[in-house]
């Protein structure tokens, strides 16, 4: 008898821990796609309209490469300009990237994609 209550116990933690979980991804995702302005000329030939999409997803952005634009200059700046993130992605390589936005204070910041081939950049909230 006691086994069966240990195991009936143990399944409801279980099931109690992903029903949490769940909820938490939920209220906290706030996933929306960054309008980005600007042009860049693709190096490549994939296909497609846009060279980069970005779209924040809960405390990332995940950024898509859809054309080959070479090194990628990506930086983030703060509503007064300052500069709080900076990385080179080359986008011969890589299809997406991943842009942390944790620890950062709630405001409006830009992300902006630059190289010789031109630039890219859109506001968003955190």
């Amino acid at each position: 008898m006691n086994k069966q209550r240990m195991i009936i116990l143990a399944l409801f933690a279980i099931i109690l821990s992903f029903t949490i979980s769940g909820e938490e991804n939920t209220n906290e995702t706030n996933d929306s796609e960054i309008l980005l302005r600007g042009e860049l000329e693709s190096g490549g030939f994939r296909s497609g309209g846009d060279a980069i999409t970005a779209e924040v997803q809960g405390n990332v952005i995940m950024a898509l490469f859809h054309k080959d634009v070479g090194n990628l200059l990506i930086t983030l700046t703060n509503n007064t300009g300052g500069q709080v993130y900076e990385t080179v992605v080359n986008t011969s390589v890589l299809q997406q990237a991943l842009i942390p936005l944790s620890g950062l204070p709630a405001g409006v910041y830009t992300i902006t994609f630059s190289n010789s081939l031109g630039a890219m950049s859109g506001d968003f909230e955190i």
